[in-house]
């Protein structure tokens, strides 16, 4: 004699169920799959100008853009664009790294945040004479990533060096 197990109906109806289940849930992810993806957070985009000539020059000194700074080349110009340190590499370095650093300090930040810095010149040995002053900005243990290139020349004929870089502020 067969025994019937006491619950032999409810396991007749259990695989219409996984069935219903399985339909139910291909609905979903079909339904899922249809909806339009979030667009990205808007990202704001905030220009800066270090000196009241910028905006007539047409340039912004830095962008900012998220926590990302972009700082545009710095030249050895003082608050009225004027050439500063003329002939001198080391003099117009600091004027460019002090511009920089008045940039930074607009936005709450300073070197430590400089993750790519890029440096044009018009005179590469004198620039590697004065390449040690770096490190009055720098901390030497912890340099950003760093291109050197020679031009043939920059906007003014004076300026000796161009310094560019992008911080990532806390």
């Amino acid at each position: 004699m067969l025994k019937q197990r006491p619950n032999a109906a409810s396991d007749a109806v259990r695989p219409g169920r996984r069935a219903l289940l399985v339909v139910c849930i291909a609905a979903l992810a079909l339904c899922a799959c249809e909806r339009e993806p979030e667009s990205p957070p808007m990202r704001v985009k905030r220009v800066f100008h270090l000196n009241p000539y910028e905006k007539d020059f047409g340039y912004s000194q830095a962008v900012l853009i998220d926590k990302t700074l972009y700082i545009s080349g710095s030249v050895a110009a003082d608050q009225n664009g004027r050439l500063v340190s003329p002939g001198d590499m080391p003099g117009q370095m600091r004027a460019a790294y002090s511009n920089i650093r008045r940039t930074l300090a607009a936005h709450g930040s300073d070197f430590e945040e400089v993750v790519k810095e890029t440096i044009y010149t018009t005179n590469m040995d004198a620039l590697l004479k004065a390449s040690d002053l770096r490190f009055e900005f720098y901390n030497k243990e912890r340099m950003p990533t760093t291109s050197w290139v020679q031009v043939q020349r920059l906007v003014d004929p004076g300026f000796l060096v161009q310094i560019e870089v992008v911080a990532e502020l806390p």
